[in-house]
């Protein structure tokens, strides 16, 4: 993963932008972000390295509709 303290992506030494992403609640703490480049546009992940498919964008959508308790509890 790219946005941990220590990225496993080759070439990768930081996390882009200093966006960590290696707990729940910094996942939280970024969520709109995540919805807005990984949900609605296909800004994340770049190129689309990992091959993310449009079904998983909808789930990340759904999530970012959902309340915040559900959203703690499925990072849980």
């Amino acid at each position: 993963m790219c946005h941990a303290q220590e990225p496993v992506w080759q070439g990768i030494y930081t996390a882009p932008k200093g966006v960590l992403l290696d707990s729940a609640e910094m996942v939280e703490r970024w969520r709109h972000e995540i919805i807005v480049h990984a949900g609605y546009t296909r800004a994340m992940p770049p190129n689309n390295l990992t091959e993310m498919t449009p079904d998983e964008r909808v789930v990340i959508r759904n999530w970012g509709n959902s309340d915040s308790t559900q959203k703690r509890a499925a990072l849980n």
